[in-house]
């Protein structure tokens, strides 16, 4: 090859290097800024195909989309001083990118994936701060139920057509509120603006979003979509106690339903010995009322008898006699030939 030709090919080659490092495209995805000599020079560059000096302007692109992360579960303090353990996460995006670019990839950081990084870890200080701030200032049953308790002012609570108060003038909640937590004094006209629906929880996320959400604005160019605990949960130091007190108080019920069980158990067995004595011995004397009944009726049929045939009374009586006693071949008795026994034997009168 010629040098001639090996110089155009030199040139061609460069010019294509040129023409191609001359123009960049942003995707409808993307938001990117156009960087001069480490200076922004434009900025929000909107999605389509935009020219640049070659080898002098520098495009950095940033995702444009919202991005989800989980926090890393984290220990906070509730006002009642018990230590939980809230796991939640962050919905953000890049709003203002020149001021991203500057804050977050000031320091010399010129990939969007370590830009998001380093941004996540500064939200996650910001998020953590106002987590435990706004944890701080609620009870373990606020941050885990998410029931808000009010009371109504007395002085500011009207009476409705009836003259009465209402229950929603009395208090506002579910009744699970213990008798050590203090309620939130409000005014009726803000109780009947309150949504029944807007628990603790939510107010508690709503608070944290909003401080963090101006913060990271003004700070990182940031808007922060969306704020949520995920899980509220006790640390494992101590939720094996928590059991262990959750067993040791079922333990104790259990224990308190045997022993009413077997009380009452005793009081019903004692009751139907009571009854089945007093039943034997109601039947017992029914029994021998009428046995005696029957005897004295069956004696009064004898004696009626007997005085009114006596020969023949005394004469069955002792056929009665004759075939009880001898009943068996080999039965035998010693009498006097002339008692009283053998005399129906000696004659049929008796004589």
């Amino acid at each position: 090859m010629s040098p001639r030709s090996l110089m155009g090919l030199v040139a061609g080659l460069f010019l294509v290097i040129v023409a191609l490092d001359s123009y960049f495209i942003v995707n409808e995805t993307e938001r990117a800024v156009l960087k001069r000599f480490q200076e922004i020079v434009r900025t929000d560059i909107q999605p389509g195909i935009h020219g640049k000096m070659p080898f002098i302007d520098q495009v950095l692109k940033v995702d444009g989309r919202a991005t989800a992360y989980e926090l890393p579960a984290q220990s906070y303090l509730t006002s009642e001083r018990k230590l939980m353990d809230v796991s939640s996460f962050v919905i953000w995006r890049v709003e203002d990118v020149q001021k991203y670019v500057t804050v977050i990839g000031g320091g010399g950081v010129n990939t969007s994936e370590r830009m998001r990084e380093i941004a996540q870890q500064r939200l996650n200080a910001r998020v953590a701060e106002r987590l435990r701030n706004a944890v701080a200032q609620r009870t373990v049953q606020q941050v885990v139920a998410g029931r808000r308790e009010v009371i109504v002012d007395p002085d500011s609570a009207m009476p409705d057509e009836n003259g009465e108060l209402t229950a929603r003038d009395l208090g506002i909640g579910d009744g699970s509120r213990s008798d050590d937590e203090p309620l939130e004094t409000i005014t009726a006209e803000e109780a009947a603006r309150m949504d029944p629906q807007h628990d603790a929880r939510e107010q508690l996320m709503v608070s944290v979003l909003a401080d963090v959400r101006g913060d990271a604005l003004e700070d990182f160019g940031i808007d922060v979509v969306d704020i949520r605990v995920k899980q509220v949960d006790w640390p494992s130091e101590v939720r094996e106690r928590v059991f262990d007190r959750m067993r040791a108080e079922r333990a104790r019920d259990a224990a308190r339903h045997r022993s009413e069980g077997r009380e009452a158990a005793e009081i019903i067995r004692a009751g139907a010995e009571r009854q089945r004595t007093v039943l034997l011995a109601n039947a017992f004397r029914d029994a021998e009322q009428m046995r005696g009944e029957g005897d004295a009726t069956a004696a009064r049929i004898y004696a009626n008898a007997y005085n009114r045939e006596r020969e023949f009374y005394k004469f069955y009586r002792s056929l009665q006699a004759y075939r009880e006693t001898f009943r068996g071949a080999g039965d035998v008795m010693v009498l006097e030939p002339d008692g009283d026994f053998f005399r129906y034997l000696k004659s049929s009168t008796g004589n």
